[in-house]
């Protein structure tokens, strides 16, 4: 479940709940060594900072023509969700740098802040705050440096490699391998920290992250090769069925030859689209509670799916495909016109 909290230069910005669990952990953790009022400045900060860094890349990626669809914060950090791939090994660079440049700024400003506030009273525990905000983010901005997938650093040694042999899927299963690397290693030295009496559980996760992050951009590197040539239009199901949100999962299933290979029904409220229902979606209701379950119960919106227009290359949506439900909407302007269905998506990618 996420919350849309606004919008920052034209960016949605959403925030998981496991986001407003590690906020609360954060208020109770400062909350035993400060006052409240520090307190409560180290979570906004904190928040801050995961923002800001994401800002950074939105930024950045619009001054080279990349829209940025959303930004996410959640219980390991945030993403900045980006419209479509960098177009060039430059783009691609100084996009992933601009995330980390963000976080350096925000511990510089943070450490100034530290050194001008006094050093008793209230102002004195703010300061301190605002001094763990330095060194957290200046260690944020270092972690994300290293040189693998998905980390802000493999993006950048991605955009080095790509730029010297001028091969973009070899430069992004290159970035993945070293990503893998990285993840593992971090694992083995949390296991290490483990036998000395020093357990890192949260290092553990971020490791098994990164590997697993990093193996799915491996597949789809490979999966590039395979796409290279294919434009979402080619292999997309022109045309929607529309139906109300008050239809029941029984009758679109009854009603499943009008949708064409399509596999998807746009669900209408007031003669306006608020949301579209896949066909997999339906058949996982169990057929007893499909008489019953509408349309509206189950849909997803628009913007949980990848979209983009019919000249896209489905190489550059490779990486926004959820494997579980691949699947990508086809847009013409604010206009959904088709749908690249799962079955051809499977089929192609071989998932």
């Amino acid at each position: 479940m996420t919350l849309e909290c606004g919008r920052i230069a034209g960016v949605p910005v959403r925030v998981h709940w496991s986001a407003l669990i590690v906020a609360a952990y954060l208020a109770y953790s400062l909350g035993t060594t400060t006052s409240v009022i520090a307190a409560l400045v180290g979570v906004i900060g904190f928040g801050l900072s995961i923002l800001g860094h994401e800002v950074g890349h939105a930024l950045v990626a619009r001054r080279f023509g990349v829209a940025t669809t959303s930004i996410d914060l959640w219980a390991l950090g945030g993403v900045a969700r980006l419209a479509s791939e960098a177009p060039s090994p430059r783009s691609e660079g100084f996009i992933a740098v601009a995330g980390p440049g963000a976080s350096a700024l925000i511990g510089l400003t943070s450490w100034v802040g530290w050194l001008t506030l006094p050093i008793t009273g209230i102002t004195g525990e703010i300061g301190r705050v605002l001094l763990w905000l330095a060194i957290l983010n200046a260690a944020l901005c270092v972690f994300n440096m290293l040189p693998g997938s998905p980390l802000d650093g493999g993006r950048v040694l991605r955009a080095v490699r790509w730029a010297r042999h001028g091969d973009r899927p070899r430069a992004i299963r290159e970035s993945a391998r070293s990503g893998m690397f990285i993840g593992v290693a971090l694992v083995i030295a949390s296991i290490g920290l483990t036998v000395t009496g020093r357990t890192s559980v949260m290092l553990v996760f971020v490791g098994l992250f990164i590997a697993a992050n990093a193996r799915a951009e491996l597949t789809m590197g490979q999966l590039h090769d395979i796409v290279s040539d294919v434009t979402i239009g080619s292999v997309a199901w022109l045309g929607l069925a529309h139906a109300d949100e008050m239809t029941t999962v029984a009758q679109i299933i009854n009603q499943q030859r009008r949708l064409g290979e399509a596999e998807a029904v746009l669900v209408v409220a007031q003669r306006k689209v608020v949301g579209i229902a896949l066909v997999d979606d339906l058949y996982r209701v169990p057929p007893d509670e499909r008489q019953l379950t509408q349309l509206g119960d189950l849909m997803r919106t628009i913007d949980e799916l990848p979209n983009a227009p019919a000249t896209t290359p489905l190489a550059d949506m490779l990486l926004k495909i959820d494997p579980s439900t691949p699947v990508i909407l086809v847009r013409e302007g604010d206009s959904l016109v088709g749908i690249v269905p799962p079955t051809r998506l499977r089929r192609l990618l071989q998932i």
